[in-house]
């Protein structure tokens, strides 16, 4: 009976070795890399508003020589729509590059969001600059 557990023991240890070396060495299985998976995966599914007002900008930049500098920074304004699973600190990554500044969204849009733990899919954010 002792032989058969130091024997189960040794292969239980043996397989969970060879399985993290397996995970260790697959770039696709890393947490940064399926976070970039679904990080583009969102990417694709773009929201219409952002070419609908760089088309506006670049229409009434072409239409009068001295610019309008209000109106062109309503038309600048960012709108992100929420998508499943997303957080704040997710939306802060992808605009600003670090997952710290998700405050300055939250404060952009507190009339929109009740709980920054609960985003519902398909509410518009305001991007702030």
């Amino acid at each position: 009976m002792q032989k058969d557990l130091k024997i189960g023991m040794v292969l239980g240890l043996v397989l969970t070795i060879v399985a993290v070396l397996w995970l260790s060495t697959r770039p696709s299985m890393s947490t940064k890399a399926r976070m970039l998976n679904s990080y583009n995966a969102g990417a694709r599914q773009e929201s219409t508003e952002q070419p609908v007002l760089a088309l506006v900008a670049k229409v009434e930049t072409e239409q009068s020589n001295v610019p309008d500098l209000t109106a062109r920074k309503e038309v600048e304004k960012q709108i992100h729509t929420i998508r499943e699973g997303e957080t704040l600190s997710g939306i802060s990554r992808e605009y600003y590059g670090s997952e710290n500044k998700w405050q300055k969204i939250l404060n952009a849009n507190r009339n929109v969001i009740r709980d920054a733990n609960k985003l519902k899919p398909g509410t518009k954010l305001i991007i702030p600059e």
